[in-house]
């Protein structure tokens, strides 16, 4: 691999005697891994589906593993959104917030999602929410496919520059995550256009960014709460000096230690308490995290009065949006039925306007000629609340005939949700021994 000498220079200076193992160790392959995102999906399961594919158990990881195998992504477990392909050290920086559980996460750099949804998972709490934003479109609509996948009803997605934060946001969030921008050293044994691409300008020019960044989390964290900021990249001017600098900057801030099992696998950085990840340390990729909490008890700001509008006539769909959940769900789930166009949301509740959310919840589908016919995210959100379910075992050649868009033999009537043991897959509509597939042509298997 051809380096950048200055590069090459910085690394020396930074690791000293360990730089020859570093430089070798960015000759070897990337290692591979994935999270389980399902509670249903344990050890045994996955060890009985993937077989010699699976190697090892990532150390501070919860239910997260090595693996080789060519097409994972082609997988019915990824499909299923059972299992998220993430790389090892980048599930490091929210595995090391610990346990301590949130009420409102802010993503402020999400796409493609693997931050957001690895927070959703392990630390949201049931009746909280998350922001993801991303404002670029094609990354955010990358986002929000993941989110559907994953089948996750509590995430709200923006679109807004990260470096400006929206005034309603202000003091509104006790976990703020910044996986900023940045020049991607740690990426290239991984891309080799990471290291095309690298440059002293570009890693100044990034650092100010990622300060701006930095500066928008300490408006939106709420007294107590905490921000996460890493990067993919081992400059000390985009880790330890921003952090450095935030902290002269903002008093009221201080760093804490990263949970210990997470801790125990890097390499405290050049600022105590922060933690740096190289290849020839830890199977993984480069990374760098710090966490920052803000002081005081944890609060947030009391919501304003809104002022009173004039009495609006109901929207004549919504009757029809509520017989269709009241049908087909075992109970009625709790959010605001919101239209924005042809679409039809479930509205998780927040304080802020429904304007600001470029995917404003749970899309349940359209209503047309008085009946709604329901989009794939209302089966990866709420298939376990169906009251409708049909089960199949993981090897049923169903299972796959299902993902490639193919009517299957099915019992019953009306929608269902269909399973591969306990892992939802999607929506069928039966009728007369058959399942209708619901599955969306663009992601069916080929």
């Amino acid at each position: 691999m051809a380096l950048p000498k200055a590069f090459c220079d910085r690394m020396k200076a930074y690791l000293g005697e360990d730089a020859d193992a570093f430089f070798q160790s960015l000759e070897k392959e990337p290692k591979r891994s994935f999270r389980v995102s399902s509670p249903f999906l344990g050890k045994e399961e996955i060890s009985s589906l993937l077989g010699d594919a699976l190697k090892g158990e990532i150390p501070f990881g919860t239910s997260s593993y090595y693996f080789d195998f060519d097409g994972i992504g082609n997988h019915f477990l990824h499909h299923a959104g059972a299992i998220y392909v993430q790389e090892p050290a980048a599930m490091a920086p929210v595995f090391a917030l610990g346990e301590e559980k949130a009420q409102r996460i802010l993503d402020l750099c999400a796409s493609p999602g693997g931050k957001s949804l690895q927070a959703a998972d392990t630390l949201l709490k049931e009746d909280g929410f998350i922001v993801s934003n991303e404002p670029s479109f094609p990354r955010r609509k990358v986002l929000m496919q993941n989110i559907e996948r994953l089948g996750e009803k509590r995430a709200l997605v923006t679109g807004f520059d990260a470096r400006e934060l929206p005034e309603e946001f202000s003091s509104s969030f006790d976990l703020i995550i910044c996986d900023v921008p940045c020049s991607g050293e740690g990426m290239m044994r991984k891309n080799e256009g990471a290291a095309e691409d690298w440059s002293e300008g570009k890693v100044k020019e990034l650092s100010e960014i990622q300060k701006d960044i930095l500066e928008s989390a300490a408006k939106a964290v709420c007294p107590g709460g905490r921000i996460l900021y890493s990067t993919c990249t081992w400059s000390k001017e985009e880790n330890e000096e921003n952090i450095a600098s935030f902290l002269e900057k903002h008093p009221d801030f201080f760093l804490v230690m990263p949970d210990e099992k997470v801790f125990r696998q890097g390499k405290e950085g050049f600022l105590p308490k922060t933690l740096r990840f190289y290849p020839h340390i830890f199977n993984g990729e480069g990374q760098f995290l710090a966490i920052l909490r803000k002081e005081g008890e944890k609060n947030f700001p009391p919501e304003k009065k809104k002022k009173k509008e004039k009495a609006k006539k109901s929207d004549p769909r919504e009757a029809t949006v509520l017989a269709f959940l009241s049908e087909n769900l075992e109970k009625m789930p709790e959010g605001e039925i919101y239209f924005r166009g042809e679409d039809v949301y479930l509205l998780p509740k927040t304080p802020f306007s429904k304007e600001i959310f470029a995917s404003p919840g749970v899309l349940l589908g359209q209503v047309q000629k008085g009946r709604l016919i329901p989009h794939h995210r209302f089966f990866r959100a709420f298939s376990y609340e169906m009251k409708n379910r049909v089960t199949l075992s993981f090897f049923d050649e169903r299972v796959e005939a299902y993902l490639r868009g193919e009517e299957i033999a099915l019992d019953g009537k009306g929608y269902a949700a269909l399973f591969a043991e306990k892992i939802p897959l999607g929506g069928v509509k039966a009728s007369g021994g058959r399942g209708k597939n619901l599955y969306p042509k663009g992601l069916r298997k080929v």
